[in-house]
């Protein structure tokens, strides 16, 4: 008797070896994408990984099948215009994701875990509930991200808050 094979989804955290992060967030009218890379040594299966615009909680889930091999960058397309970009490139959405004045980008392990972030107009999104890191949980049907207790981001946000800070 011959059992049939099937690919199980690898889901995994952030590997030793891997460097996964956000290098950019476009948005340019009705095209928007954000870009990651994997500057480590070792390939990084992304199924069950989220993409996160914290503006609105909108969340985009890579297919169980990515994978983002080392020194390879990944586009994730949204905007009326996303259609026309791919591929190369994933599709999330045809809707507009990104601000126009300012965001961050959230990027998830299949756990929750923050792995990376990419902000950009920094200096508009130095508030008290940008500073800390994120989870994303499930509540019933649907995610939700909340803070992490007790951990800031990284010592960037500290310190541009502390220059900004009224004296």
């Amino acid at each position: 008797m011959r059992h049939k094979r099937t690919a199980q989804p690898t889901r995994a955290g952030q590997l030793a070896g891997a460097r996964v992060k956000i290098v950019a967030v476009h948005n340019h009218g009705l095209s928007e994408h954000v870009v990651i890379a994997n500057s480590g040594t070792v390939p990084q299966p992304l199924g069950a990984w989220a993409l996160a615009a914290l503006r609105g909680n909108r969340l985009y889930f890579f297919p169980d099948d990515t994978i983002l091999r080392p020194g390879m960058t990944l586009t994730i397309h949204s905007g009326q215009d996303a259609r026309a970009h791919t591929p190369p490139g994933l599709f999330w959405t045809d809707e507009q994701m990104w601000s126009n004045r300012s965001d961050m980008a959230l990027l998830f392990d299949p756990e929750g875990n923050e792995v990376n972030r990419f902000s950009y107009s920094r200096h508009r999104l130095l508030r008290r509930d940008t500073m800390r890191r994120k989870r994303l949980i499930r509540a019933g049907d649907t995610w939700q991200m909340v803070d992490e207790p007790g951990r800031k981001a990284n010592s960037f946000f500290r310190q541009a808050a502390a220059r900004s800070a009224p004296r």
